[in-house]
């Protein structure tokens, strides 16, 4: 068993070292994700295999056992992993726009209060979420422009990941950096939610909208240039820098 779980993490090394190599101009994004499930399976195999070589009184069969499920599930890992950079790339949109749509998510409740639908929700003594009442009538429109932005950056993100699916080429060079602009908006979209609850930092909030306008535009720009747009990204954010400059704010 010890010299099958050694010979196993050789090849695992080996196939890894192989694939990162014969797709070297795969990018970043691609290299990461391949590299960071390598690595997780090595350290399962490793675990497994110091598990092996300990005495018995040490507990060796229950972690031996533990060990081996690990490295199954570490390598089943590798089924899911994106087939090429393109797909790595969206891959990493997708987690991204989880976030941004669990934001979307809870701040459509945002007014519901005055439109009669706080009547079907069920208000617990320790429930600490905020009311419609917590808000003043100034806050409240600030918060239901704020959300009318989240609901676009949504709709965004799903026009300019939809190509990364779709398209099997793309100019990678030009493409890649929508990871890390993605990232941005996702932080700015997460601060617009948190800060759209009293009390409301307006100045923080007008910066985090611009923020996030712009990593928007970088976005876009970025599937554009990538030669993977189509009549839809283009439509979906002048939706969303549209609306994004509509956003006006103000303090009580």
């Amino acid at each position: 068993v010890l010299a099958a779980l050694r010979d196993a993490h050789a090849a695992l090394t080996l196939e890894t070292a192989k694939t990162l190599e014969a797709r070297g101009n795969a990018g970043r994004c691609f290299r990461e994700e391949i590299s960071n499930l390598a690595r997780a399976s090595c350290e399962a195999t490793k675990a497994t295999i110091r598990a092996a070589c300990a005495r018995a009184r040490e507990g060796r069969a229950a972690n031996v056992r533990r060990g081996v499920g690990a490295v199954w599930e570490a390598s089943k890992a590798f089924a899911k992993a994106p087939k090429d950079a393109v797909r790595a790339v969206a891959a990493r949109l997708m987690t991204c726009a989880r976030f941004v749509k669990d934001v979307d998510d809870e701040m459509r409740a945002l007014g519901e209060d005055e439109e009669g639908a706080a009547a079907s929700t069920r208000t617990d003594e320790d429930d600490l979420r905020f009311c419609d009442d917590d808000f003043s009538e100034t806050e409240m429109a600030n918060a239901k422009a704020l959300r009318v932005f989240v609901k676009e950056c949504v709709a965004l993100l799903k026009a300019l990941i939809l190509p990364t699916v779709k398209e099997k080429t793309a100019r990678l060079e030009a493409l890649e950096p929508i990871v890390d602009a993605c990232l941005e908006f996702q932080n700015c979209v997460e601060e617009i939610g948190a800060g759209a609850y009293p009390p409301q930092d307006v100045d923080d909030l007008k910066v985090h909208v611009r923020t996030a306008r712009e990593a928007g535009k970088k976005m876009f720009e970025c599937v554009r240039d990538a030669g993977i747009g189509d009549d839809e990204t283009e439509n979906a954010f002048a939706r969303f820098d549209e609306t994004g400059a509509s956003v006006s704010l103000r303090v009580d």
